[in-house]
């Protein structure tokens, strides 16, 4: 015969929370509904003996005689007016995360051990769906920051390859109008004109990193950071950081 009442807790450390109770649609409302109770308490272990073994060993069990047990936990049983019970752990990750509770108020069937494994298979599979709900978030989440990653890293190379696009266009401009000696900016090679600390920080602003992540990847102070790049716009004659990354990767690009 099936249970005509369950209660689903979860366990943390020593603390013991009831979350829900599930009752046949006849007992809502009745004096076995002690929902509101469950809605106002948390329960500590070390008052539940009972319960404390069910997550230390990790196996069911069946309560006959509750008021007489002094291992139960006199509070709950009190409030649920139960007769009988049979309760499982739910375990996730190796470790109890909830419990269930069952019984059947006023029934004349009496709770035997074939109830309690049927409830200790179902504490299985309600564990199972509750990692494949924890995985399917973790999943979620872990694609949403890769999709955020691949966004911002789209727009760095849009940026770069626009400051490129702009640079290539006036050094087109120069050579076909200018007359005598040519732009001096134009002429500028990275290499030619940057410490080797310089070029390091020009690799890193190619790249679109931030003042403070050049920081911590080269183990200097964020105010180092940005004497450096100051050095390195002002070597290269170009107003942006996005005109130094541009004129890196034309650099690397004619190398090749």
């Amino acid at each position: 015969m099936a249970f005509t009442r369950s209660l689903i807790s979860a366990v943390s450390g020593s603390r013991w929370q009831p979350r829900r109770l599930y009752l046949r649609p006849e007992l809502d409302g009745s004096p076995l509904d002690f929902s509101d109770y469950i809605a106002s308490t948390e329960l500590s272990l070390a008052e539940a003996p009972l319960e404390t073994e069910l997550v230390r060993r990790r196996v069911p069990a069946l309560v006959a005689a509750p008021a007489d047990d002094r291992r139960t936990h006199r509070e709950l049983v009190s409030a649920s007016r139960t007769s009988a019970y049979v309760a499982a752990p739910v375990m996730s990750g190796g470790k109890v995360i909830g419990l269930l509770h069952a019984d059947r108020p006023g029934s004349s069937d009496a709770l035997d051990p074939s109830d309690r494994d049927r409830l200790d298979t179902f504490a299985t599979v309600l564990a199972i769906i509750y990692e494949q709900a924890v995985l399917k978030q973790r999943l979620q989440l872990q694609r949403a920051r890769i999709e955020k990653s691949f966004d911002e890293t789209q727009d760095m190379l849009d940026r770069i390859s626009k400051a490129d696009a702009i640079l290539s266009r006036r050094a087109e401009v120069t050579a076909d109008g200018a007359v005598g000696k040519p732009d001096d900016r134009q002429m500028v090679e990275p290499n030619s004109v940057l410490t080797f600390r310089e070029r390091e920080i020009l690799s890193y602003l190619a790249t679109g990193a931030t003042n403070s992540q050049i920081a911590q990847a080269l183990v200097i102070s964020e105010g180092t950071v940005k004497s450096h790049v100051k050095a390195v716009l002002k070597k290269l004659h170009v107003p942006t950081r996005a005109a130094a990354a541009a004129l890196y990767s034309s650099q690397a690009r004619r190398q090749r």
